[in-house]
């Protein structure tokens, strides 16, 4: 495979993804009060698949910290801070690091919905691209096969179809940004569709709950 050329074809879709507008209302974090005093307001949105028999959903957020900063705390470790917060995710972890702005990464994360959804373990080509005259940095990832990963015991090998995260400065305010979170997973396993469709939307919003709280500790790696 060659990985550059991958990388691009990843990033124009999900920059697709990301210019669509035929996106419905899932979810809101204010619809049953915040969560553990999160005053944020995360919307999540979602629509039909072209690309596997599920749904793409997508969760905005405005975030107190610059993109570039957002984006660390996104990517894997040690590429980034992402092992080290977010709640959901088991282990975080580098594969093979092509150059600066593109990598592979192995993420796995905890059971979830008391344990209906048991452990996933995904394998992704992971590029981060910049959008000067939009003031936008994005990291955009889909899953790949690799020889030198296959699937483990304890965990369910799911797949990431086209996704990303996109962070745009807040016209007037370079110190915030508005976050966009696009996920096309696709969990495998026989799973109960009403059992995905409920627990993906709310992941999503515990998502921008623990990076708001990561953010907010000045003391995580310098910050």
């Amino acid at each position: 495979m060659d990985y550059k050329e991958e990388a691009d074809s990843i990033a124009r879709r999900a920059y697709e993804l990301y210019k669509s507008t035929d996106w419905k209302v899932a979810k809101s974090s204010t619809e049953n009060g915040n969560i553990d005093h999160f005053q944020k307001d995360v919307k999540v949105f979602y629509k039909k698949s072209t690309e596997f028999d599920g749904h793409i959903y997508r969760a905005e957020c405005v975030i107190d910290s610059p993109p570039e900063k957002v984006i660390r705390y996104i990517l894997p470790c040690p590429r980034g801070l992402r092992g080290e917060w977010d709640k959901a995710v088991k282990e975080s972890e580098v594969i093979e690091k092509i150059n600066e702005d593109l990598i592979v990464g192995r993420s796995a994360t905890h059971s979830v919905a008391m344990g209906l959804i048991s452990s996933r373990d995904f394998v992704d080509l992971i590029t981060v691209r910049k959008y000067p005259e939009e003031r936008t940095i994005s990291t955009n990832s889909r899953s790949i096969q690799r020889k030198d990963c296959p699937p483990r015991d304890g965990f369910v090998r799911g797949i990431n179809y086209h996704g990303g995260t996109f962070c745009t400065t807040v016209d007037g305010d370079p110190n915030s940004c508005h976050v966009v979170n696009i996920v096309q997973t696709d969990l495998s396993g026989m799973l109960p569709t009403s059992v995905v469709e409920s627990a993906l939307p709310a992941s999503l919003i515990d998502f921008f709950h623990d990076l708001d709280t990561a953010l907010k500790d000045h003391n995580m790696n310098g910050f």
